[in-house]
This record gives structure tokens, sequence and C-alpha cells, in this order.
């Protein structure tokens, strides 16, 4: 596939005030110019048959839209999350569009856990399984790739009211599955008793989102709307999108002097009865979860026990999620909730290609970091110590930024 290395500049804003589907995410990007046969060509590496993709250009409200359908010839309801995990985790796509799917099943997945009090390993999706889902997740984040965004930001979510008929049965709308994936998201009410956002829009909203916001300031490059199945007559059954490069491109790399301050809350239990394996499942699941940060440190409580101090840092938003997390995986019978501040620096992320594998770079004012999770992928690959190939990225990084910084250069390749 052609493309897909992030443009620092670029930033995509997409505003959900009507709502937002797995189709009229996809739809929106196909709209803002992500080449629909390059994206179903990518679809065709997915170990998935009988499906396909056609893109037309539809009216809602009397707006002109791109209403993408996803037809298949068998919907299978009942995929496990580990199966599709599996699936995805073979694919052979772009690293981080296989890392961006699997962060929007695995956020599915967790909530479905959470609010059927089972593991994530338990899960099997309905609606959401079936093949169109899983269509409309990777070949959105097929065309996120292909449009080269350096940033994503997402406007307040317009919310229905009313009931909706779902596999288990019906459901308050919006549906405890798209209200617990949007928690910490901005919501605005939307006039309409039907379901404006499904489990699927939810959840690629917010693991594609970097962040939520306003319209941002910029020169407009395109915009798109991507169409949901339906026409109602009292509004536009759309979602929009807007292709932007920043006013100053060069800001995205300017920090200020202390960064931005961000109020996060910080969940502390003390541990003395769980083993260290536990303790790595729960850092994991939190941070799938949402959590900002977690980690673990050595302590000795009372009576000289050894012990382990967890702590989690999240937006004040999912805290009680994150709580009963903590609680139901270690058994702990109390936590300690609290307020900080941190202070955040821009940074942004980049992708280079060694020795035929795409790494992701995270880019701060003060330096760069190749991603674990690709150098580890590419090292089993390869055969190689991870080390060096962490040397190479950081090497093919530095190249790429002098020759795209060169003025005497002619090269049109996006850095």
């Amino acid at each position: 596939m052609t493309g897909g290395t992030p443009r620092p500049s670029r930033i995509l804003w997409l505003d959900p005030r009507f709502g937002a589907s797995g189709d009229m995410v996809l739809g929106a990007l196909v709209g803002l110019g992500a080449p629909l046969d390059e994206i179903v060509a990518g679809l065709d590496d997915l170990a998935v048959d009988g499906w396909s993709v056609t893109a037309e250009e539809v009216r809602r409200c009397s707006l002109a839209s791109t209403r993408v359908t996803v037809a298949a010839e068998t919907l299978e309801h009942h995929r496990s999350w580990s199966s599709i995990d599996r699936l995805l985790a073979g694919a052979d796509l772009p690293a981080h569009v296989v890392a961006g799917s699997r962060a929007t099943f695995r956020r599915l997945g967790e909530v479905e856990a959470a609010i059927h009090r089972v593991t994530i390993e338990e899960v099997h999706f309905h609606e959401v399984g079936a093949v169109d889902a899983i269509i409309d997740i990777v070949g959105a984040w097929l065309a996120l790739h292909r449009l080269e965004v350096g940033e994503v930001v997402v406007g307040p979510v317009g919310l229905g009211h009313g009931t909706v008929r779902a596999a288990h049965g019906e459901l308050p709308i919006p549906a405890p599955a798209t209200a617990d994936l949007l928690t910490g998201a901005d919501v605005v009410p939307v006039d309409v008793a039907a379901e404006t956002v499904t489990p699927t829009g939810a959840a690629l909203l917010t693991t594609m989102a970097d962040r939520f916001g306003p319209l941002p300031a910029g020169r407009l490059v395109a915009n798109a709307r991507g169409a949901g199945g339906r026409d109602p007559d009292g509004y536009p059954n759309v979602l929009s999108g807007f292709l932007l490069d920043s006013a100053d491109p060069g800001a995205a790399t300017t920090p200020a002097a202390a960064g931005t301050a961000v109020a996060t809350a910080t969940i502390t239990t003390n541990l003395d009865d769980v083993t260290p394996e536990v303790v790595a499942h729960v850092i994991d699941r939190c941070l799938a979860a949402g959590a900002d940060d977690a980690w673990a440190t050595p302590i000795v409580m009372k009576k000289g026990r050894p012990a382990v101090a967890l702590e989690v840092m999240c937006d004040p938003a999912r805290t009680m999620a994150l709580t009963e997390l903590v609680m139901r995986e270690t058994g702990t019978l109390g936590v300690r909730v609290g307020t900080t501040t941190k202070h955040v620096l821009p940074r942004l992320i980049t992708t280079v290609t060694v020795r035929g594998h795409e790494v992701r770079i995270k880019v701060g004012p003060h330096g760069a970091k190749p991603e674990h999770d690709d150098l580890v992928t590419a090292g089993a690959a390869l055969d190689l110590p991870i080390r060096d190939l962490a040397r190479e990225a950081l090497a093919a990084h530095a190249a790429t930024n002098q020759l795209a910084n060169d003025p005497a250069s002619d090269q049109t390749a996006t850095p």
C-alpha cells in the first residue's frame, strides 16, 4: 500500500455531533480521499472470506455524503475476542493498522467483559463480531493510514435517546457499551428517539482520537461526510470529517516551558498476597482499559511483609471503572484515590521501515523512541536483537528528518 507515513502537520478532525458508526467513519475517510481500491486490497490480506465493499454518493438531509456498504455472504455473530485478536495479529498489514485495529477490538472486549462481569477471554461478540464490523474497523484504520494523518481530534459526540433492539434484548439508548466506551469524551444530546452512535463507532472514535476538542486551527485541505444507513427528516445522519494542515507545522514539536498541565486521578493499593504475574496482568488490563499509565513499586508492609504498591493514573472520568477492575482482578479490599497534575509535552507518531518492517517512532521535543511492540514483531520475524533494530529505526528516522529539512532536496516523499 502506498502512502501511510504520518505527516506531523496533517490533522484530522471528526465531527460526530449527529452520531457515528463503523461505516460512517469509513465513509468519511473515503470521502476525504482514502482510495477504496487500496483499502480493499489491504482487507484482502485478512483471513476473512465472503465480503465486498462498495462506495457511493448519497444525500442525507440534502447533504452530499459518502455511503460505504459492506456486504457479507454469511454474518457470524458469535466470534470470540481472542479469535478476532489472533486474526488481526496474523494479518499482513502495516504495523500501526494492526495495532489500531487490535486496540479497537480490545476496547470493545474490555467494555463487554465489564458489563457482563466476565474476563475478556470469555467475551463473545455479537453484532461487532460480524464480518461487516471487522471490515469496517480494519478498513477505517487502513483509510486513516492512507491519509497520512499525524493527529486525530474528535469533537463532541451526539447521543440520541429511547431504546434499541440488540442481541441481548431491548436496551436503553445510548446502549450500555456505547456509554462506557464514551466515558471521558465530550457528548451532546441529539433530539431523536434513535441510536445515533453504535458501539463500533464509539470504539473507533475513542481509539483513533489523540484528543477531544473543537475544530483545530489550520489550512482546510478537504472535508467530507460519511453517511449512515438511515435518512431521517429531522437531522443529517452523517459523520463529518475535516482534513487540515496545521497553521504552524513546527508547533507540533515546539514545547511549552513545562508542557500542558492536565488533571488526573491516581488509584493506589498495597498488595502482599498476589503473584508478580497477577500484578503484571492487572497493569496490562488497566492500560488496555484506558489508563494513562500503571506501575508497581516494591514496598515493605507491617511485620516485614514484602509487597507492591500498585498505582494507576487515569482521566478522572475513568476512575470508577478502573477502580472496579483493580478490585476484581487483585481481590484487594480497598484502594486510595487522589488527584494530581501531570505536565504533558507535545508528541507525534511517525513511521520508518526497517528491513521491510514498519516501526512506529514516538517523537517528542527532546528525543525520539521506537515503539517496543513493533521492534519485538520485527525482531521475531528477522531473528535479530531488538536493540540492533532500535538503532536502525532511530537512524532511519534521523535520515528522514534530515532529508525533509534539506532545502536543497527536491524529494517529494512526506516525512
